[in-house]
């Protein structure tokens, strides 16, 4: 039978409280306008999402550089202020609590899922700090959790989703099965699909949710093939979707699919562990590593002498995110938050991904998908991008819910 699996780049879910404190501006110490712009580092430094953790810092490391190397940023130094999460949102907004009021951070970045964002958002204007998501895909984060010093960089589930839903009639198979992460981002993610799928005459068999770090698919897979389906859209990722993909493979899953459509499944990091099982996947890419244009390939070449390595969808968000900061600094002339958020509303700019706006309206930065393939590059694995969707197809109008 004819085997096809998409997967879909690295998308991430959300929630908790904070009591609202001083400013940033209050308590920055940090000279005045002729000090350091500082930016607090919150990512995941264990678990299923530490990796992804590792490799957001290092997309915001090299831009840095590359901004302090030009002068930085409005004539200032950018400084980053590394801190650690376990990803939980009360330790994550503990730590960004103290990235504010001890350590003067005046923005923050690389906070990884959903719920920290949700949590974060609800605080920010309080910590009088600007938030940039690179990673947080649930939509909610750019609807009634939204926040005027919240940018949210990386597409949002709908639009990933959106930019699926174009391709998934093409798509052999014609009963499918949802296997996806047990909270915000799995379920938004199900229920985006399952739209799409019915608008594309699919069958949805089975909808099943496995925690957060699952080791053991086994019950899921048997309960999958026992379904009758002959294809699956599968919200997991990192370590959980190595295990899935890995144990889907022990239970020779694929002899009776034709579609397995990964979301947040496979992502470059995964490409050596899974070896060439995965060629011909297809996946929802979120970033052009061969895009080509000035801005992209500085980076790539920067990012690889200063990593060992090409960049993929995890780094280059987070330096897009860190594009984005750099260009409402020099568009307010200014490093107090509140200026720098109303400079960024409808601000466009040139970014690693083409030519970007922020949208005043919900703080989205609109900008292209991808939908790639897993290919071989002479022994190694890499996306070949097959198509591209515009902002135009894959943005949904600003949510009422959100108030700006």
């Amino acid at each position: 039978m004819k085997r096809q699996v998409v997967a879909a780049a690295v998308a991430l879910a959300m929630g908790s409280t904070l009591a609202a404190c001083g400013s940033a501006s209050e308590n920055s110490g940090d000279g005045g306008e002729g000090g350091p712009i500082k930016v607090a580092l919150i990512p995941p430094t264990s678990g299923a999402l530490a990796q992804f953790g590792t490799d957001a810092v290092k997309g915001w490391e090299t831009a840095v550089r590359l901004a302090n190397e030009a002068g930085g940023v409005d004539g200032r130094e950018i400084e980053l202020i590394v801190k650690s999460t376990d990803a939980d949102p009360a330790t994550t907004l503990r730590v960004a609590k103290e990235a504010v009021t001890q350590d003067g951070a005046q923005f923050i970045g690389a906070v990884m899922t959903s719920p920290e964002h949700a949590a974060l958002n609800a605080q920010l204007e309080g910590l009088g700090a600007l938030s940039f998501n690179a990673l947080g895909k649930d939509d909610a984060l750019v609807g009634e959790q939204c926040s005027p010093y919240a940018f949210h960089v990386v597409q949002t589930s709908s639009m990933d989703i959106n930019a699926l839903a174009s391709s998934l009639s093409e798509l052999p198979g014609d009963k499918w099965a949802i296997q996806a992460v047990d909270y915000a981002t799995g379920h938004g993610a199900a229920e985006k699909f399952k739209a799409a799928a019915e608008e594309a005459g699919k069958e949805i068999v089975l909808e099943q949710f496995a925690p957060l770090d699952t080791t053991d698919f086994g019950s899921y897979i048997t309960k999958i093939k026992d379904s009758g389906a002959d294809a699956v859209f599968a919200v997991e990722y990192g370590a959980d979707g190595v295990a899935f993909v890995q144990q889907a493979d022990q239970f020779n899953l694929d002899n009776q699919l034709e579609t397995v459509l990964g979301f947040n499944m496979v992502s470059e990091p995964l490409f050596e562990t899974l070896g060439d099982t995965i060629e011909g996947y297809f996946n929802n890419v979120g970033y052009d590593v061969d895009g080509d244009n000035t801005e992209n390939q500085e980076f790539v070449d920067a990012y690889t002498e200063d990593h060992g390595a090409a960049p993929y969808y995890v780094p280059a968000d987070n330096y897009l995110a860190a594009q984005t900061l750099f260009a409402g600094i020099e568009e307010a002339g200014s490093a107090d938050p509140a200026d720098v958020s109303e400079a960024l509303g409808d601000l466009s700019f040139d970014s690693i991904v083409g030519a970007v706006t922020v949208r005043a309206a919900d703080h989205q930065v609109l900008r292209d998908s991808y939908l790639g393939e897993v290919v071989k590059d002479g022994k190694a694995l890499k996306f070949s991008i097959q198509s591209n969707a515009t902002p135009d197809v894959t943005t949904p109008e600003p949510d009422s819910a959100c108030s700006m």
